[in-house]
């Protein structure tokens, strides 16, 4: 007498695929989540320039941890859960997940065109404007010198080498916002001055704090466009060097 044959034990295919389904459906819902506590524990109160840069990496870092925590718990779960269970489990999870993908990528657009639009309505409001800057240190970088019109700036450089080149728009609107924090009181103890006008308005000069915002500014805009500045050394500093 025969008797039945038992049923086939699920093969490790299955398993394997049960076991990535449900964590890769936990994937996104695990990144918001840590990245929601990490916002809420890290984020600074007030924007600090520095450490709004330092903190978006460590919030990233939480999401990536509540990604791969989640992960390994959805994979247990279907792993120990039956297979129709398993199922059940990670079709709610990926429903989740896309909830989320829809809210973040929404919520990212939105974002972008409000900051879009309140830049472009800030940009419109700034005259023209002018500057030169001189720092008092011949090594000094990213320059020494510098003088701004126009969105172009002539930058000297380490080494004699004297550069133009052309502004971004976001660095126009930074320059000029930094401009309007400077006191214009003078000093006697004064490496660093500017000098600046605005639209039509006498040429107003200031001393320039090593901490300033518009060296920082300046700083930035100069590295950030120097592949694309046309740079040359005067035969007099190519004879020094």
């Amino acid at each position: 007498m025969t008797g039945r044959a038992a049923p086939a034990a699920p093969s490790r295919p299955r398993h394997a695929f049960r076991l990535a389904a449900a964590a890769l459906a936990a994937l996104p819902v695990g990144f918001a989540v840590g990245a929601l506590v990490g916002a809420r524990l890290l984020a600074p109160a007030e924007p600090v320039p520095g450490v709004q840069g330092a903190a978006a990496l460590a919030i990233a870092g939480c999401g990536a941890f509540g990604a791969a925590a989640l992960a390994l718990f959805a994979g247990g779960a279907a792993m120990a859960l039956h297979p129709r269970a398993a199922r059940v489990f990670t079709f709610v999870l990926g429903g989740a997940s896309f909830a989320v993908m829809v809210y973040a990528t929404r919520h990212f657009v939105v974002d972008r065109m409000a900051q879009s639009r309140a830049f472009d309505a800030a940009y419109a409001q700034v005259p023209s404007f002018a500057f030169s800057l001189e720092t008092g240190n011949a090594g000094r970088r990213p320059f020494s010198a510098l003088a701004y019109e126009g969105h172009a700036y002539r930058a000297m450089r380490p080494g004699g080498w004297h550069c133009e080149g052309d502004g971004r728009r976001r660095d126009h609107l930074a320059l000029f916002e930094a401009l309007r924090q400077l006191d214009p009181a003078e000093s006697e103890a004064c490496p660093q001055r500017v000098a600046w006008r605005r639209g039509n308005a006498p040429e107003t000069s200031a001393c320039v704090a090593a901490d300033a915002p518009l060296l920082a500014v300046a700083d930035a805009m100069v590295e950030a466009t120097a592949r694309r500045a046309v740079c040359r050394r005067s035969l007099a500093d190519v004879m020094g060097s």
